[in-house]
């Protein structure tokens, strides 16, 4: 596989607003709660959500670099204000490239780790090729396959993701019945297979880059 191609058309690079096409006002509708894999829209473009956490007292919902826009208001489906784009780090169109988006939850959002009938338990697991693993996002909802690769960063699965999918949780399912927060989706590759960027790496690099009063820290149930 050769990492040095761009991803096909940052497949899930920031979806033009499509459904959710009006701009949302400035004065923004009743706020409400940031959690995984929800769908986010500046009201030009749409992405999901990986995972909530915090530094310190800042609550942030992350997504993929690929999707910021420096000081925007971030609004859900809803067009309820979740918050602004506050940092970033790389640009996603390359390995090399991985990195985040932050986006500073707004006073009053609710923030939660919940994907509905069951949580996020854990933040440290790193995936394994074969492992089934699933995804939550806008363009494809709810869509599960299996690991195909894996790398330092990254790991590469085969489900279906498409436009609007960018940012949003990867996990694999416990036998518990809950949810180990593996990364969130990136992009597909020229090759085959979607590109997702490992929650480890993602911590790692939010931490060396972010600024803030403390470690960045996930969001479990």
């Amino acid at each position: 596989m050769n990492y040095r191609n761009k991803l096909t058309q940052l497949l899930l690079a920031a979806a033009l607003a499509t459904g959710l096409g009006a701009a949302f006002p400035a004065a923004a509708q009743a706020q409400g709660i940031a959690y995984p894999g929800m769908t986010i829209t500046t009201g030009e473009s749409i992405c999901s959500v990986g995972a909530t956490g915090h530094m310190g007292d800042a609550q942030y919902a992350v997504t993929a670099a690929h999707c910021f826009q420096e000081g925007r208001t971030v609004y859900d489906e809803n067009g309820r204000v979740i918050g602004r784009y506050e940092q970033s780090y790389g640009d996603d169109a390359t390995i090399g490239g991985l990195g985040f988006a932050l986006i500073r939850l707004a006073a009053g959002v609710g923030v939660s780790a919940s994907l509905g009938n069951f949580g996020i338990e854990s933040t440290y697991t790193d995936a394994q090729v074969g492992q089934e693993v699933c995804h939550v996002g806008w363009a494809t909802n709810w869509t599960c396959g299996r690991v195909t690769e894996v790398g330092a960063t990254f790991f590469v699965a085969d489900f279906v993701a498409d436009r609007g999918d960018s940012g949003g949780i990867v996990y694999f399912p416990t036998p518990e019945g809950r949810a180990a927060f593996l990364g969130i989706v990136i992009g597909s590759l020229e090759s085959g297979g979607v590109l997702v960027e490992s929650a480890n790496y993602l911590r790692d690099t939010i931490d060396a880059h972010a600024q803030g009063p403390d470690h960045f820290r996930w969001y479990v149930e």
